[in-house]
């Protein structure tokens, strides 16, 4: 079978979004290529800021024959009672053309249809291609889009579109654009290409300077960060933002050393990677906690390698130079001074100015002195400083450094190194793969940043929404998760949120926040490998203390693979089934009459004792298999025992027990929310 190439050529995508662009390309060919039902062997994503591009091997060059089904009316309404067609259904098969012996009969639930079994014989490949790849690259989700000649919309103008199905090209037309077999090298010294066949599509491109596949392009990258480290026992100041910008923006990229002028080392190290990284394409490098005298940047393409290392140290010595100066000018105030001044400073009209939103912040880490059992002076005095960096030139200039430089600048005002290391981390993590703060001030005051900016747009009606959440609402929640989560913060954070309430504006109740970051920590436990029907168990009833929660859920999928626990999880099921709906407090043990009634209670009792100590311990593990022993006491109650049965004394105090046993069950997970055979 043939391989497809499908190459779509654009204007320059900006560098931080092409690899997103492309990926959501491939997910949508693929779709409408399964949708459609045309088989294929391996599929291979390639990308640059020009183009991107996928090479699927084996693609079939017809569709897949298919046999639908069309429900009609109900036999009842189709057939007389001789079994004839009604109008009914003469009328149903007339509108698919179709004669009485393509029906069949079919039950569905309780009812019995007429079906009509119609064959849909495959359509050729090519066909299916001039109507999946156009849609393909319309679905592509864009942060804003351009239109041209009065055409489609999409991030940036398409310049040529390559669909090669053999060495046939298919007609597609895409935004005024035909496809044809014609590529193009790079723009400074490639040509155009016309190729023969979808294979050659790396190799000819690479001939004419284009390294097209991001796996060979990072290479390329990567061995030349290695050679400056090795060569000057360095480390490269290397982000996940940079890598992105670096890998994205360059076809042909060329590695250039540079030196940074010995009069900008002294600064502080985030001041000097934050302005080499400003460009895009320069890799700071440090040694022994401070900056390295060398920088790489990548050339695109060729070209005199003496004039492009001056050209890019000129470049980097500018910005360096304003730095050092922005730096001059912020240390003529100290932080403290500044502080009054973000009162002057409006955060968001509804929650106030930015002094407003340290007052709560501060607020918030005096309940979380309390529950994590932290210095309250020190913490206090680093949410009090934590905001002034804002006023600074260096953070307006580069507002990355916003936490980073009010570190800086306390130190050197002479503030307790706790407090300076809290604010330098008080805006981590500000994405999935930042790193988290280390210190336990830092960690309170980030999640008292967090939980702010969470809470204040909420609480003055600011919900997000599938489409909106102009606040960020989202990811600070998923940030206070994180914190949580992975550093193992044990309080009771929906009792923080109640005991904060009244510090924000709004007519919202605090239990829309709790509920929102209830959500969050569903999305947290099936991002971190916990699947939904255990997510939905230990979700079940909230509760504030979410480490216990990621706990539960850990202890139990750890454990859904046993039969011991299918099995539990459906005698359990029997308890929720037969007691939903009822709100009976308590029971007496004396009114018991059956056996069952008294086994199940002695092992209520022995269960109960040893659960709760486990919980209370954070043992949730050892608490599941206190529960396992219940499983056959359980099993042997609903054989032998009428729960439902007439005398209401006695109906009641049975319901009541298992409301009772069901509770105990719920401290730890709903396991009849579990998945389990048959």
């Amino acid at each position: 079978m043939p391989a497809l190439l499908v190459e779509i050529g654009v204007e320059d995508l900006p560098a931080e979004e092409a690899e997103n662009i492309a990926q959501s390309f491939r997910e949508n060919l693929l779709f409408g290529l399964k949708e459609a039902r045309l088989p294929h062997g391996e599929a291979r994503l390639f990308w640059t800021l020009r183009r991107f591009a996928l090479l699927i091997s084996d693609v079939a060059e017809r569709q897949e024959d298919a046999v639908e089904e069309i429900r009609g009316p109900a036999v009842s309404a189709g057939l007389d009672s001789q079994g004839n067609l009604t109008p009914a259904a003469q009328g149903f098969l007339r509108r698919y053309g179709a004669g009485p012996e393509k029906l069949v009969r079919r039950k569905v639930g309780e009812k019995e249809y007429l079906f009509l079994r119609v064959e849909r014989p495959g359509r050729p490949a090519e066909e299916i291609l001039r109507e999946i790849v156009p849609q393909a690259v319309r679905e592509i989700p864009c942060s804003k889009f351009m239109r041209w000649n009065g055409g489609m919309a999409f991030l940036r103008p398409i310049r040529w579109v390559v669909v090669l199905f053999g060495g046939k090209v298919v007609p597609v037309e895409l935004a005024g654009v035909s496809a044809g077999r014609q590529t193009f090298g790079h723009r400074f010294f490639g040509h155009p290409l016309n190729l023969s066949q979808p294979e050659e599509y790396t190799t000819r491109l690479r001939e004419a300077h284009v390294l097209v596949d991001p796996a060979e392009r990072a290479e390329v990258l990567r061995r030349a960060i290695r050679a400056v480290e090795e060569e000057y026992g360095a480390k490269a100041a290397l982000s996940e933002e940079l890598w992105t910008l670096i890998l994205g923006q360059t076809e042909w990229p060329r590695p250039v050393v540079g030196r940074i002028p010995r009069q900008f080392l002294e600064l502080p190290e985030a001041v000097v990677v934050a302005a080499l990284r400003e460009e895009g394409k320069f890799v700071p490098f440090t040694r022994g906690g401070k900056i390295a005298e060398v920088f790489l940047g990548f050339a695109e393409g060729e070209g005199d390698a003496e004039v492009i290392r001056q050209g890019y140290e000129r470049v980097v010595g500018i910005r360096l130079h304003d730095a050092q100066e922005f730096f001059g000018q912020d240390r003529r105030k100290t932080l403290e001074s500044r502080v009054p001044e973000l009162k002057g400073i409006v955060y968001e009209a509804r929650l106030g100015t930015v002094w407003d939103r340290v007052e709560r912040i501060r607020r918030i880490c005096r309940v979380l002195a309390r529950e994590l059992c932290l210095p309250w002076e020190l913490l206090d005095r680093a949410a009090y400083l934590s905001k002034a960096d804002l006023l600074t030139v260096m953070v307006r200039e580069f507002p990355e450094l916003e936490g980073e430089m009010g570190g800086i600048y306390a130190r050197l005002d002479g503030e307790r190194e706790e407090v300076a290391k809290a604010i330098a981390e008080h805006v981590r993590p500000r994405g999935k793969g930042d790193e988290l703060p280390e210190t336990p001030l830092g960690l309170a005051l980030s999640l008292a940043d967090k939980l702010d900016g969470v809470m204040g747009p909420i609480l003055v009606g600011e919900i997000p929404t599938g489409s909106r959440d102009p606040y960020g609402v989202r990811r600070r929640g998923s940030a206070a998760i994180r914190l949580i989560l992975e550093k193992g913060l044990r309080l009771d954070l929906f009792g923080v949120i109640e005991e904060v309430r009244d510090a924000y504006p709004g007519t919202t109740p605090a239990e829309a926040v709790k509920e929102f970051l209830w959500e969050r920590l569903r999305s947290a436990l099936e991002e971190r490998g916990i699947s939904y029907d255990v997510a939905e168990a230990v979700l079940s009833r909230m509760d504030g203390d979410f480490l216990g929660v990621w706990e539960r859920a850990q202890a139990l999928q750890a454990l859904v693979g046993r039969k011991e626990i299918a099995d539990l999880a459906l005698a359990f099921g029997r308890v929720r089934n037969i007691t939903r709906g009822y709100e009976i407090e308590g029971f007496n043990p004396e009114l018991f009459e059956e056996e069952a009634e008294r086994g199940l209670w002695q092992a209520y009792l022995l269960a109960k004792e040893r659960v709760e100590k486990a919980m209370a311990e954070h043992r949730p593990k050892e608490a599941l298999e206190a529960l396992l022993a219940l499983k056959d006491p359980i099993d042997r109650y609903f054989d032998q025992v009428l729960v439902m049965c007439e005398e209401r004394d006695l109906r009641e105090n049975r319901l009541g027990f298992l409301l009772s046993l069901s509770r105990l069950f719920l401290q730890v997970a709903d396991l009849s929310r579990l998945v389990v055979p048959g």
